[in-house]
């Protein structure tokens, strides 16, 4: 005989509300990002790799760039997919340790990321004042916290 299951049990999942709102905010980001035909993973992935450049001036591997977004590292390597073939990224041997790959951000990868900056601008304003600013700021400040904590959980997974 099966177990009953509580539907007003499940209707609070914080996972499932967290993955629809995820959903909706990618949407979001996706559809204004669409004329620079970048994702919002793609521009992501971009943004991290230009900090990268800025900060580092050295190629980063897929696991600490994996590590900086918050992903596993074989998801990033699907993101990072299209990104290489359109020559946006680069992907090379770390000097220090030719075992390990690196990966930067290439010219034309700035340039893109540079006309999308514009888009993504757009659709954060508009984010901000469909739920105001300082419900961003909590929601940013709570996310970034949840984040964190969280990794405790996470880092027992594997």
């Amino acid at each position: 005989m099966l177990e009953k299951i509580d539907l007003n049990e499940t209707a609070g999942c914080t996972c499932r509300r967290a993955r629809r709102t995820a959903r909706r905010l990618i949407r979001i980001f996706d559809t204004a990002l669409r004329p620079s035909s970048l994702s919002a993973n793609q521009f992501e992935v971009l943004v991290y790799l230009y900090g990268c450049r800025v900060e580092r001036r050295a190629p980063v591997s897929v696991g600490v760039l994996a590590d900086l977004i918050g992903k596993h590292p074989t998801t990033l390597n699907r993101d990072l997919k299209p990104l290489k073939q359109q020559a946006l990224v680069n992907d090379m041997v770390i000097p220090a340790d030719n075992r390990i790959r690196g990966l930067m951000i290439t010219a034309k990868g700035h340039a893109k990321l540079s006309k999308a900056v514009p888009l993504w601008r757009h659709a954060q304003r508009n984010l901000q004042k469909a739920l105001g600013l300082k419900t961003t700021r909590a929601l940013n400040k709570l996310l970034d916290l949840a984040f964190a904590r969280l990794a405790k959980i996470d880092a027992n997974l594997d």
